[in-house]
C-alpha cells in the first residue's frame, strides 16, 4: 500500500499544501513516487541516482517535498486549476504496484489526462497501467545515441539499462497506449553533436514517438555537476528541428552540419520563419499541456523552454538565435 508520494514544489503550492505565490502558468500536477532508499538506477545527471550525494527530493531543479498519498488525495482541487497529470517515477523493484495504485486513486478525484514517465517494464504492465486510468507515457532515452546512453545510463554506470530494450520499451508502449500517447526525453548537453540529436528527433517521429526537449542542468552532487549546460544559440537550433519535424516539414536529408558543428536547414527561409512565427518551438515540449516552470531554467535566466506564450520580440530574438535563416 501507498503511503507516501512526492510533489514539486509547484505543485504542492498550487494545491494548497505549502505556501507561496501561485504560478498562473503552471498546467500540470507533478506527482513522484516515494521510497526509503531512493532510486537504483545510476544516471549521471540525475540527484535521484544511488551514487548522487544530491539532496533526496531533488529532480533537476526542483525540489519534491514528501506527502501523504491520501493528504494529497484529500485536498485536490477541484477541475480548472490543472491541465494535466504527470508522475515520475523512480526505480526499484515495486514501483509498477506504487504507480498502479497511485493513478487510481487519482482517478477517483480527476478525469484529467494522467502521464506515467517510467523505465522500460513489461507489456502486462503496461495494459495495467492503461487499464488503470493512465492515458499516456513516456519512456526517457535521454541520450542521443547508444553509445552516450551506456555512458550516461547503462551499462557504464553499473546500471540494468540498456539503449536497446529502452527503444523495445517504446515500441512495445506504440502498441498498447498508441501513436500519440508515447513519448521520451532528449536532454541536450550530453556529449551529442547538433547533427546526432537532430538524427535522433527525426527516428523518434518517425517510430511514433512525441519528443520532449531539456536543457542538461548540472545539479551539485551528480556525477556531472562540472558539466556546463549547452549553448544558448545550439539549443534553439535543436528546438527548431523538433518543431520542422513533428510539423512533417523536414526530413533527415534536409539536415546538413557544418565545420564549426552547427547544422543547417535545406527550407526556404520564409517557410522557417512561418513555421517558428508562433514561437511554440521554443516552449516546453512534451505531453500536451505540460510546461515544467523552471524545470531547467533559473527564474532570472537563461530560458531555453518557455513555459508560457513567447512575446513577439521574444520570438523574434529566438528565431535570430538560431542562426538559421537570415
Amino acid at each position: 500500500m501507498v503511503e507516501r508520494v512526492r510533489l514539486s514544489l509547484g505543485t504542492a503550492i498550487q494545491v494548497g499544501l505549502e505556501s507561496g505565490d501561485r504560478d498562473p502558468n503552471f498546467t500540470t500536477a507533478f506527482l513522484m513516487t516515494y521510497r526509503d532508499g531512493g532510486c537504483e538506477a545510476n544516471c549521471a545527471f540525475c540527484p535521484q541516482a544511488k551514487e548522487s550525494t544530491s539532496a533526496s527530493d531533488r529532480l533537476s531543479r526542483i525540489s519534491w517535498p514528501e506527502y501523504g498519498l491520501s493528504e494529497v488525495i484529500d485536498t485536490w482541487p477541484p477541475p480548472g486549476q490543472f491541465r494535466r497529470i504527470c508522475i515520475q517515477t523512480i526505480c526499484y523493484p515495486d514501483v509498477m504496484n506504487d504507480v498502479v495504485e497511485i493513478v487510481g486513486e487519482l482517478r477517483k478525484v480527476s478525469k484529467l489526462p494522467i502521464s506515467v514517465a517510467i523505465h522500460p517494464v513489461s507489456t502486462d504492465d503496461m495494459v495495467r497501467l492503461k487499464d488503470i486510468g493512465a492515458s499516456n507515457i513516456g519512456i526517457a532515452l535521454d541520450a542521443s545515441t547508444p553509445e552516450i546512453f551506456e555512458e550516461i545510463k547503462g551499462e557504464h554506470r553499473g546500471a540494468e539499462y540498456r539503449w536497446r530494450s529502452h527503444r523495445q520499451g517504446l515500441l512495445d508502449a506504440l502498441e498498447i497506449f498508441g501513436e500519440g500517447r508515447v513519448t521520451t526525453h532528449l536532454i541536450i548537453g550530453l556529449g551529442e553533436t547538433e547533427k546526432e540529436a537532430a538524427d535522433f528527433i527525426v527516428d523518434m517521429y518517425q517510430m511514433g514517438v512525441s519528443v520532449g526537449l531539456f536543457a542538461f542542468t548540472n545539479i551539485k552532487g551528480t556525477s556531472l555537476e562540472d558539466r556546463s549546460p549547452p549553448d544558448l544559440s545550439s539549443y534553439p537550433r535543436i528546438q527548431v528541428v523538433r518543431q520542422l519535424v513533428f510539423q512533417g516539414l523536414l526530413a533527415s536529408d534536409q539536415i546538413r552540419a557544418s565545420e564549426d558543428g552547427s547544422i543547417s536547414i535545406e527550407i526556404e527561409d520564409e517557410k522557417i520563419r512561418e513555421a517558428l512565427s508562433s514561437g511554440v518551438a521554443f516552449q516546453v515540449t512534451g505531453c500536451k499541456g505540460c510546461n515544467r516552470p523552471f524545470y531547467n531554467e533559473r527564474p532570472r535566466g537563461p530560458m531555453y523552454n518557455y513555459p508560457r506564450r513567447l512575446t513577439e520580440e521574444e520570438v523574434l530574438r529566438a528565431i535570430e538565435e538560431t542562426n538559421l535563416v537570415v
